[in-house]
């Protein structure tokens, strides 16, 4: 379950806020700060922050209250002199370590009142002096320019159109394009990456930035796009975003997409592109998915399973909050709900970054094996007959599921739901299993079958032109277009849609009315 907290709460107690005594600032051995306006006593916020932190960690129910914590900091937010401190405190505490950091920011940030152009200008500007000569410093501080990315593609998201092209200013669009050619640390190419991806969701910004990779001697992204088969998992993201931005966002003539050129030939079950949640991005090859977005996003794959026992597994690439496992096509994908496999009756998953096996949205804490982290793999069994949905990590056995047959009895898919800035791999069977398990079992890759013009996980800017140019039959679903709609829904009686689109929906499209049954029309 991602995280999608209450915005509406407010604090009774405000004795955080007086005066504290002032603590050294300059001790042996502590990085030096970014100055902060005198407002809060920073070592609060600080303190705020770090609990925010950790509550992160264990909260796992959308429905419950605000963490204490994290409403405080929206209060200090409030004013213009209070965001600047919780912006600035964020980005000089959040640890480089922490597998939530970067979603933390982008968590807080959402839930902080949303500030003016001229309030973010005053804070990379004057505070944080973002600039040429910034990124091009001998010695960079590794933490704080990571979180300045980070807290800058969330800016860029959040304020859309006219404010994000004012944001990005000269000394801006240097400081994170500088980052792209330097090859510095990977965790700030990757987040100046993603943040000049965000900025460029306003058309005159995408324009700007690929006018200055186009004068480029040498594209920075045809080189960064090389790392994705990097051994080193954070080089590996930074080459997976570059070939998602170089298929998607920022297109060079000349160069062939990547769906163009991956050999597909031993593929025969991948991450299904037209039924997934928009803002997961998906692998030329379509086993690898990533989410760059504030939301909660999943998929399913194309391969339907029945009966016996099915095995795949996960390589773990960021080791933050995914929630892996099985799917019917009665699972709904409320990625901005924060609910995802594993949050209703027809899925359940396992998340090792928080050690929770997930159904129905209930967690059950599992203490078998640590915490995963990068190159981890998880792997997942389903065995239908003898009614057991199995977890293993590295080939450990964590947790079996057996309720989720109470419920459903076939039709499973393998599926994935992805917090802010996580990435995984899938192995359907292609190659071989990491961590195979001792019993009897099938995979997917082997029994299933996929024509060519399957296997082409298209960009979806092109996806979405062969719609508007594509011709439909009368009977087509009036939502996706693809399978027959044979679907009406009761009580209102609006009709038109297929199997696979009701099952994602909790209200008619038409009307807004609850969905109470659904019932296919006869021949």
């Amino acid at each position: 379950m991602g995280h999608c907290w209450c915005k509406n709460m407010a604090p009774n107690d405000t004795e955080v806020y007086s005066p504290a005594r002032p603590s050294p600032r300059s001790q042996q051995g502590v990085e030096p700060r970014v100055r902060m306006p005198k407002m809060v006593e920073s070592v609060i916020v600080d303190r705020l922050i770090i609990e925010m932190l950790t509550l992160i960690s264990t909260f796992v129910d959308n429905e419950e209250e605000s963490p204490v914590c994290l409403v405080k900091l929206h209060v200090i937010a409030e004013s213009e002199e209070g965001w600047i401190q919780v912006v600035t405190s964020m980005v000089n505490v959040v640890p480089l370590e922490d597998p939530f950091g970067p979603s933390a920011i982008t968590i807080l940030l959402d839930d902080c009142p949303l500030p003016s152009k001229d309030l973010v200008l005053r804070l990379m500007h004057k505070i944080f002096k973002v600039s040429l000569e910034r990124a091009s410093m001998g010695e960079l501080n590794v933490r704080v320019e990571r979180n300045i990315c980070v807290v800058l593609g969330c800016m860029a998201e959040k304020l859309a159109g006219p404010n994000s092209i004012a944001i990005l200013t000269g000394h801006i669009l240097n400081y994170l394009y500088a980052f792209l050619e330097r090859r510095v640390d990977p965790r700030i190419v990757l987040f100046a990456l993603i943040a000049l991806e965000k900025f460029a969701h306003t058309t005159e910004n995408k324009l700007e930035i690929k006018s200055r990779l186009d004068a480029s001697e040498n594209n920075p992204l045809l080189e960064l796009e090389k790392m994705a088969d990097s051994d080193n998992y954070w080089w590996r993201q930074v080459g997976f975003c570059a070939k998602w931005a170089l298929d998607n966002v920022f297109i060079v003539e000349g160069r062939k997409l990547s769906y163009e050129e991956v050999d597909m030939s031993n593929i025969n079950v991948i991450l299904n592109n037209k039924d997934v949640s928009e803002y997961l991005k998906i692998s030329c090859d379509g086993l690898e998915a990533r989410c760059d977005s504030y939301s909660f996003e999943s998929v399913r794959c194309t391969f339907q399973v029945d009966g016996g026992a099915w095995y795949y597994e996960a390589e773990i690439i960021t080791p933050g909050v995914m929630q892996i496992g099985w799917a019917t096509k009665n699972s709904h994908f409320l990625n901005h709900e924060g609910y995802g496999i594993g949050d209703d009756l027809y899925s359940v998953s396992y998340d090792g970054c928080r050690r929770l096996v997930w159904y129905k949205a209930k967690p059950t804490k599992s203490n078998t094996v640590a915490a995963w982290k990068q190159g981890d793999v998880l792997g997942c069994l389903m065995d239908i007959d003898k009614r057991e949905a199995i977890f293993y990590q590295n080939g450990n056995r964590i947790h079996t599921c057996s309720e989720i047959f109470n419920t459903i009895k076939h039709g499973f898919f393998a599926a994935a739901s992805f917090m802010a800035f996580q990435q995984c791999r899938f192995n359907f069977g292609n190659v071989p299993f990491k961590y195979p398990p001792k019993r009897t079992y099938q995979s997917f890759n082997e029994f299933g079958e996929l024509t060519d013009e399957e296997k082409k996980v298209v960009p979806r800017r092109i996806y979405l032109e062969q719609l508007r140019h594509a011709s439909f039959r009368e009977d087509s679903c009036t939502l996706c277009f693809d399978d027959t709609g044979c679907c009406i829904l009761e009580p209102c009686g609006h009709r038109g849609f297929c199997s696979v689109c009701t099952s994602q929906l909790k209200e008619c499209p038409l009307c807004r009315s609850a969905i109470l049954n659904v019932r296919r029309e006869t021949a």
